[in-house]
């Protein structure tokens, strides 16, 4: 069953669980960048507005999702596209939301996404998806719609977003 946790405690533990999800296709990350999530996961955590969401698995750490408030006209700093004006308030940016292998199909990753967005004070969520990945058409199916592009990697990726409360 997924919680909220009231910060970082163990930073190795979701280091691991992300470089066993990165790792896989179509991501192929290795251990450095493994060790560079860690480093802006300690970040992230500093920052005000931070939540994660966890999952364990007989008290392993099996998958977690974390996001970011973020302030009135911040746009992702590798968007190909401009902030779409309707989009330029405040916002929860979701960084990462990663399950290992073993316990996907489960429900866990939308308990932890749903967890992880429930009452949020921002109208949006927004988070990045690669057009490579099978999590892209999870998103949609969930309700995201493509609001954005990003630079870098072959495949693609889109900048999602999700309504969070009604627009006023």
């Amino acid at each position: 069953m997924p919680e909220r946790a009231s910060g970082i405690r163990r930073p190795e533990e979701f280091r691991a669980v992300y470089h066993r999800v990165y790792r896989e296709p179509p991501y192929h990350e290795d251990a450095a960048a493994a060790d560079g999530f860690a480093r802006q996961l300690a970040g992230h955590a500093a920052l005000p507005g931070f939540c994660v969401t966890t999952v364990r698995d007989g008290g392993v750490l099996g998958g977690f999702a974390y996001g970011v408030h973020r302030e009135e006209g911040w746009w992702h700093p590798r968007a190909a596209t401009p902030v779409p004006p309707w989009l330029r308030r405040p916002l929860f940016y979701v960084y990462e939301l990663a399950v290992v292998g073993e316990l996907r199909g489960r429900g866990h990753g939308r308990a932890l996404l749903d967890l992880l967005l429930a009452d949020r004070a921002e109208p949006f969520a927004v988070l990045a998806a690669s057009n490579g990945a099978s999590a892209r058409a999870m998103y949609r199916r969930w309700g995201w719609t493509k609001v954005g592009e990003l630079t870098g990697p072959p495949h693609g990726v889109d900048l999602l977003a999700l309504p969070l409360t009604p627009l006023r």
